[in-house]
Parts: C-alpha cells; sequence; structure tokens
C-alpha cells in the first residue's frame, strides 16, 4: 500500500520499515491535478493534499501539524469521511520534551501501520533503511553544488517518491547572478521557474524549499550499539530545519554558512498564499542576511503568473 507523506519530516523509513511504501505527495503526478477554484485564503498546496486525499481511495494520507492550514486540512479530510488517514504532530520546539513527543508520534503512527495492514518492523530492516537513506542523502547534498538547478530539483523529487538515487544532470558553464530559493514547497509544475530565472541571467544555487535541499537534513549516527529506532528519532527531530519551530534560529544558523559558501547574492522566497509563516520571514531575511528578497506566491499548485516572470527578470537585472 503507498502512504502519502505531506511533510518530509515524517521519516519514510519508519514507513518502509513496516513493509508499505512511503511517497512524497508533493512528487504525484496526480497531486496537481483539478482546477476548482480556492476558498478565499486556503493554501494551494493544503488543498490539494485535501482533494488528493479524496481521490486516493486505495491508499493513505499522513498530515501534519506543521501549520494551521494541514491541519484543518486534516480536519476537513475527516469531514468527507476519509478515516483511513492520519495526523502526524510534529512539535514546533526543540526542547526534550519535544523529542519525546516526537518519539511517541513514531510508536503511534507505527500502530496506525499495522492497523492498515503493515507488520512489525525488525530492528535490522529499519537499520538498513536508515542506512541506504543516510547514503542517498549523502550522495545529493554533494551534487547540490555542482548539478543543474532544474536537474536538482527532480533528483530530490525523485527520492522523495521511491527512495532512489538519480544522478543529476551537470552544471551549465557560466557567470549567472547566484541566488538562494527559500520557502515552501516547491513542487515540480514550478520546476521551470528555474528555467525562467536562468534565461534572465540568474541561477538557483541553493535550493532551501521545503522539498529541497532543506528535507534532506536528516541524518542518522551508528555509535557503538545504537538502537535504530533511536536512530530515527534524533536524525529527524535533531536535524529537522523548518519555519515552523519555535524559536526558528536553527533554521537562520542552516541557512547562514550555505548561503556564504555558495555567495549568494539575492533570496527568492517563496510561498503559498496563505502562508503566514514564511510570508513573516521576509522582514526577517533581509535583516539577518542584508541580501535583497523577492518575494513570490503561488496562488495555485500548477505554476505561476507572467506577473511573476516579469519580478524576476527586474529582480536579477538589479543584482547584475
Amino acid at each position: 500500500m503507498d502512504v502519502f507523506l505531506t511533510s518530509p519530516w515524517i521519516p519514510a523509513e519508519w514507513i518502509r520499515a513496516h513493509g508499505l511504501i512511503p511517497r512524497g505527495i508533493w512528487a504525484s503526478e496526480s497531486f496537481h491535478s483539478g482546477g476548482s477554484p480556492l476558498s478565499a485564503g486556503v493554501c494551494a498546496f493544503a488543498e490539494a493534499a485535501v482533494r488528493f486525499a479524496e481521490t486516493a481511495t486505495d491508499s493513505v494520507v499522513i498530515f501534519s501539524t506543521a501549520c494551521d492550514q494541514m491541519r484543518r486540512g486534516f480536519d476537513t479530510a475527516q469531514l468527507h469521511g476519509l478515516e483511513r488517514d492520519f495526523l502526524f504532530n510534529l512539535p514546533a520546539t526543540e526542547t526534550l520534551a519535544a523529542k519525546q513527543i516526537y518519539r511517541a508520534e513514531l510508536e503511534r503512527l507505527g500502530r496506525f501501520l499495522l492497523a492498515i495492514g503493515g507488520h512489525a518492523p525488525a530492528a535490522a530492516t529499519l537499520r538498513q533503511e536508515l542506512m541506504q537513506s543516510n547514503a542517498t542523502r549523502q550522495r545529493l547534498l554533494e551534487s547540490a553544488t555542482t548539478t543543474s538547478p532544474r536537474g536538482f530539483a527532480e533528483a530530490v523529487s525523485r527520492f522523495h517518491w521511491d527512495g532512489e538515487y538519480s544522478p543529476p544532470p551537470p552544471d551549465a558553464q557560466g557567470n549567472p547572478v547566484a541566488l538562494a530559493l527559500v520557502g515552501g514547497p516547491f513542487l515540480p509544475p514550478h520546476w521551470k521557474l528555474l528555467d525562467e530565472i536562468e534565461a534572465a541571467g540568474g541561477r538557483v544555487v541553493f535550493n532551501a524549499t521545503k522539498t529541497g535541499e532543506r528535507s534532506l537534513s536528516p541524518s542518522f549516527d551508528w555509535a557503538a550499539g545504537t538502537n535504530p529506532f533511536d536512530a530515527l528519532v534524533r536524525g529527524y527531530h535533531d536535524h529537522m530545519v523548518d519555519v515552523f519551530q519555535r524559536p526558528n534560529t536553527r533554521l537562520y544558523s542552516w541557512l547562514k554558512p550555505r548561503l556564504a559558501a555558495r555567495e549568494v547574492r539575492g533570496i527568492v522566497l517563496w510561498l503559498f498564499t496563505g502562508c503566514d509563516l514564511w510570508r513573516a520571514e521576509a522582514h526577517t531575511l533581509r535583516k539577518t542576511f542584508g541580501l535583497p528578497v523577492l518575494q513570490l506566491e503561488a496562488d495555485e499548485a500548477t505554476g505561476f503568473s507572467a506577473r511573476d516572470l516579469t519580478r524576476i527578470q527586474a529582480f536579477v537585472e538589479t543584482l547584475q
């Protein structure tokens, strides 16, 4: 059975160790279908997740509490009778109590996976899953600075779809304006934005969106006698990098050295309409890093506007 995850902070390794198939919902071709008008103030990503859950009747969708929009999306799915779906509580702090909550949520998720047909994971199986995903993440991270922006986005999406490593193509030569793409989910229909940025004379050298390089931050250690479940808890909770955390200093600590190392000259802040969490970060990003910030909003899950292209061209031109 396919188990679709709405957040990269819900461990795919835990799903796979139960004998089920984890899928990043954003990597599904059918996730972007449907053209009904958005309700006022509703995030397109959250609405698309609800629509997907309504149509994927032979699968399971795991929502998260990372934002109010996704939480309410789960409530909507429940009102529609989709009781097979699951709400994963992501703790917003970095305390010991938060880690204990995260551990308890994984245990609760495990019981749910058993109820829908999964099997109890053997320690050796879970260890193998962690080792394999660790290696794949590392290969992807090593390729981040040497491959094309679109190729890297495709390779990360493939990893979240089936856990495999697909070598991205090498980066083109030239001296473009180095940009960082920071923000929420950056979906396959949006990847053409990377091409438009290059056509304008820029290049995204740092994809720090929710579905980009940030999603590869979980890491697992193997000290002598380490219990694989303990490694899973630490590997995700201690390396979670997202805007919903309070305080979100970990996010800025993670961004700072990477922005400097890649000589980023401007930040494109990518968010969905209705995402107040990322919208509130625009001023802080400018103030913290001293870089110009261009805010782009996706009002649907299927693309971006012609006005956005004009703004991108003007933004790159001011940095040249």
